[in-house]
């Protein structure tokens, strides 16, 4: 096996601790909102496939765009410094901070999402430099550059300078693991939708066999969105900059849901 696809599974690990808990993506707003109908679990085009499809394609058009700018200004700076390059952390630092504000303007008007958005980003970036930064083979230059980094965001997300969010930090991470960029989306994509279904079997909206059978239907959503999304990029256009159209909100609805989910009387995650 190579290491690649090592990785893959280590990341795709349910158990990491990356934050992934404290978040329902705004599933438990929508269940006890009445967007998502709980009576009807078992129907084949139920309420709660089309809050999973709809809210696979909000990520995929709205925070995918982040993560895949990350990681490919990351290792575009990050080859540069391999072949003799220099400055090559402070232009992964800056792109970084650049994309991650642009993130965190578009999550303003959702205080729910864009916690949920840190928490995850943060543990994450706790996971690499504690744990994934100490393996062997990041003891060469380039894994010691990219530790260097980690390290340099993890300070400044502590210290408020930088928000890290979940996109861009993923971004980072799988950049600096060698993981390349198509696999990154799919991975990113993925933990998305295991994520929602892993709240819903805790809200007790389906049973793990039945959120078996609903993951293994996602897998051609899952790849058509990635086909028809996957080349967008969160970026400065080059005139003024201006920010282009690449990240957008597809379902408003979604959204306006979880962002009432602190208003719930009682509730099970922090989103």
């Amino acid at each position: 096996m190579d290491r690649e696809t090592w990785l893959l599974w280590l990341l795709a690990d349910s158990q990491l601790p990356t934050g992934g808990f404290v978040a329902s993506a705004g599933l438990e707003a929508a269940l006890q909102g009445g967007l998502v109908d709980a009576a009807a679990p078992e129907a084949h085009r139920d309420s709660f496939v089309a809050f999973i499809r709809s809210s696979a394609r909000n990520q995929t058009r709205f925070a995918l765009p982040f993560c895949s700018a990350v990681h490919e200004l990351a290792t575009q700076h990050l080859e540069k410094a391999s072949s003799g390059g220099d400055g090559a952390a402070q232009a992964v630092l800056d792109e970084f901070v650049r994309v991650d504000d642009y993130h965190q303007a578009m999550l303003a008007s959702n205080c729910v999402a864009m916690r949920a958005s840190m928490a995850q980003g943060g543990g994450l970036l706790t996971l690499f430099n504690r744990g994934h930064a100490h393996a062997a083979f990041m003891a060469d230059r380039r894994g010691q550059l990219c530790a260097s980094i980690a390290r340099q965001l993890q300070r400044l997300a502590r210290t408020g300078e930088i928000r890290a969010h979940w996109p861009t930090v993923f971004g980072f991470v799988c950049a600096a693991l060698g993981v390349g960029l198509a696999h990154t989306q799919q991975l990113f994509v993925f933990q998305f939708v295991r994520q929602l279904f892993s709240a819903a079997i805790r809200l007790n909206l389906v049973g793990p066999l039945r959120a078996q059978t609903l993951q293994c239907d996602m897998h051609h959503v899952v790849d058509d969105l990635l086909k028809q999304h996957g080349h967008l990029r969160a970026a400065l256009s080059t005139d003024d900059d201006v920010y282009e159209e690449s990240a957008v909100y597809t379902e408003p609805m979604l959204e306006l849901y979880q962002g009432m989910h602190d208003r719930l009387y009682s509730r099970i995650f922090n989103s």
